[in-house]
């Protein structure tokens, strides 16, 4: 009786559709969870606009006028740099949240917020505003 055994384990064919699979899933999965983190990285941007509109209103009781140079800096996270540009003797504002880092690859761009509460992003106050401030560019129901 001269039989073989056949001994435990894994053949390379196992082994590398194994790995064939894992990469594949890995594939679908990369890019997704960096659109999460995109999308919600610029949660924080969005709260940092809504913070500097805050602000200048507070300065606006205050004193009468926007102030240009108050409620500037880089958010919590040090993914957005924002500015305030005053206009018309300093009776109106835009500010403006600009992508840092990694968070400049957001499709959003800049995000702008008004004294009037017009929001825009890329510089349009359109479509592609109204996903971006709501969340949604980025995501599956683009």
């Amino acid at each position: 009786m001269d039989s073989k055994k056949r001994q435990p384990g894994y053949t390379l064919v196992e082994i590398m559709i194994t790995i064939a699979v894992l990469a594949i899933l890995v594939s679908l999965a990369v890019p997704g969870y960096f659109q999460y983190v995109v999308r919600s990285n610029r949660a924080e941007g969005i709260e940092a606009l809504m913070t500097a509109a805050a602000c200048q209103e507070r300065l606006l009781i205050r004193n009468n006028a926007y102030d240009a140079d108050a409620c500037e800096g880089t958010t919590q996270g040090g993914h957005y740099a924002i500015t305030v540009v005053t206009s018309n003797g300093n009776q109106n504002f835009v500010a403006t949240a600009a992508p840092q880092g990694s968070q400049s690859r957001d499709g959003c761009g800049s995000l702008g917020l008004s004294d009037t509460g017009v929001k825009s992003a890329g510089g349009n106050t359109g479509a592609l505003a109204s996903k971006c401030w709501g969340g949604k560019h980025g995501s599956s129901e683009t």
